[in-house]
């Protein structure tokens, strides 16, 4: 009986070695980490001429640790959060701040929120392309209320996928 109780004792420790790893979230992704430059392709919407005032903070420090994203994106000096996609190299990151004071058309406004929704997709590991969400959120002052939609390609280095050696 006590051979019986240690060998199943063993058979599980083995099971649960080899499930570890995917109840974790590590999974390989092959999204290098670094900084990236987010350089827009294509606007959707920009309803105050934002994209003019902040794109050149459109940087993105990206981090990857088992399916959880975090990224240091430059408008604001957001933290952004999200994940890897169970069914591919897709992933979604999601940011905000409070109580900021910006200047937007040419106006001081104090904003009471920014918030930053992010959708890409791997192309290589020095690429992914996507699309950006960036709201101004103003409940006193209706003039302070924008919003920028983007389609972008984050790019490592300046070295896109075709110029990969």
């Amino acid at each position: 009986m006590v051979r019986a109780v240690s060998t199943l004792r063993r058979l599980c420790l083995v099971a649960f070695a080899l499930a570890a790893p995917s109840l974790a979230g590590c999974l390989p992704y092959s999204q290098n980490e670094g900084e990236y430059e987010l350089i827009p392709t294509e606007v959707l919407r920009d309803d105050c001429n934002l994209l003019a005032e902040v794109q050149g903070d459109f940087q993105l420090g990206l981090q990857v640790s088992g399916r959880v994203v975090r990224a240091d994106f430059g408008v604001q000096n957001m933290q952004l959060l999200g994940y890897f996609l169970e069914d591919g190299d897709a992933f979604t990151a999601d940011g905000s701040v409070a109580n900021v004071s910006i200047t937007t058309r040419g106006e001081e406004c104090l904003l009471d929120q920014v918030r930053v929704h992010l959708d890409a997709t791997t192309q290589c590991v020095t690429q992914f392309d996507g699309q950006l969400r960036l709201v101004y959120a103003s409940n006193g002052v209706a003039r302070c209320n924008c919003e920028l939609w983007v389609r972008f390609e984050g790019v490592q280095g300046n070295t896109r996928c075709e110029e990969e050696p």
